[in-house]
């Protein structure tokens, strides 16, 4: 069945089972950041199995990768590849130990203006844990990164949806390549929510989300919007995705929550939303903004080498 008509039936399937938890959240439904209220808790979601299913694809073929480069960063063989997924081609950098690899991370990256608001945020990461035996895959994002929102609520779902299967196939990826493996994710911003919902997929042991908010909505209306569409709709349409119906999940998988001190996208009453929603996360809070800072770095990459085994 092709993509889009799967998660057509996806959709309608969840709508109707959303709308028997109550999942009516009401908001304006103006798309101005001054006239509609900031969302902080999605709808009741649906048990995971329901959301299970939009993320669903055909995994039976081994997902194919293209090599465009190769390079070498710190003692680390980087690869500029290209992913096959269902909703098109994906950009990657492949990060590879010396030796067998003895655990993989998965990265996405923060959405913005700077330079690093694409796949190179993480590959002093991947470099460094490359030394300890761990292969990455730092994805390129393409929802929102690609052009933002439509105003269409049905359009950006499908695009969203389609930008968790690109971490699942990037899953597929990094498991033909390493194999049975202990497996983490590190996102940031955007990358951290979209992260949030491999709890579906069940197979990262260990997340590290930074600086995520706790519903899509709040972002998409305050900045994305520009006056499209109607909140109360994106609202509805995405809560079975928010971060915050979903980190409960992620057991047996465990959570470090990385969150700054003057973060003006993600205000610490929103922080506390998401710890709460979780089963016993680790929560740190570093000095500085939304980008957070170098002593942020080295502490996922220790958490990182503890739960994946590496220590």
């Amino acid at each position: 069945m092709p993509m889009r008509l799967t998660v057509v039936l996806a959709l309608l399937t969840l709508s109707m089972t959303l709308a028997a938890c109550g999942g009516d959240n009401t908001g304006g439904t103006a798309a101005s950041p001054t006239t509609t209220p900031a969302t902080t808790t999605g709808a009741a979601a649906p048990p995971l199995p329901e959301r299970a299913k939009l993320f669903a694809y055909d995994s039976s073929a081994a997902p194919k990768v293209t090599v465009r480069g190769k390079k070498t960063r710190t003692g680390a063989e980087v690869d500029d590849v290209v992913l096959a997924a269902p909703g098109g081609k994906v950009s990657a950098y492949l990060v590879r130990p010396h030796g067998r690899p003895r655990a993989v991370v998965l990265f996405l990256h923060w959405y913005g203006e700077a330079p690093s608001t694409n796949r190179t945020e993480f590959l002093p990461d991947a470099a460094v844990l490359a030394k300890a035996g761990v292969m990455s895959l730092l994805l390129q994002g393409t929802f929102p990164w690609d052009g933002g929102l439509s105003g269409k609520v049905d359009e950006d779902l499908g695009r969203a949806i389609a930008q968790v299967v690109d971490l699942r196939v990037a899953l597929d990826v990094l498991q033909v390549q390493a194999g049975d493996v202990p497996v983490g994710f590190v996102g940031h911003d955007y990358g951290a929510m979209f992260g949030s919902l491999l709890v579906a997929d069940g197979r990262p042991d260990a997340y590290v989300l930074m600086a995520p908010d706790a519903t899509f909505a709040n972002w998409f209306v305050k900045y994305l919007l520009g006056g499209r569409g109607s909140a109360t709709d994106y609202q509805k349409a995405f809560a079975p995705l928010d971060p915050v119906a979903n980190v409960g999940d992620a057991a047996p998988g465990s959570i470090f929550f990385q969150f700054a001190k003057s973060d003006k996208y993600v205000p610490g009453y929103v922080a506390d939303k998401l710890v709460e929603a979780a089963s016993d996360p680790k929560e740190e809070s570093y000095d500085g903004g939304h980008e957070l800072d170098d002593a942020a770095r080295a502490d996922r990459i220790a958490w990182l080498r503890e739960e994946l085994g590496l220590s």
